[in-house]
């Protein structure tokens, strides 16, 4: 990956087919919809109770998911 993020340091990625160890994931998966779809999740699952890695509002939870940040 690395050689490949030399050619195209600001590529965007496929969610479905994604790195585990993506950096800058929430601009590589969605772009500058990010902060819109974050606000979104925010109302509508206050509690985070949906995530997966590196999905909308992951950040607030560890690495492995079962741990929140707070």
């Amino acid at each position: 990956m690395s050689e490949l993020r030399k050619v195209a340091p600001n590529a965007g990625a496929y969610v479905s087919e994604s790195d585990f160890f993506q950096q800058r994931w929430q601009e590589a998966y969605w772009g500058p919809n990010y902060a819109k779809l974050l606000k979104i999740k925010q109302r509508y699952d206050p509690d985070g109770l949906f995530t997966v890695r590196h999905g909308v509002g992951s950040e607030a939870w560890s690495a492995d998911g079962f741990t929140r940040k707070d």
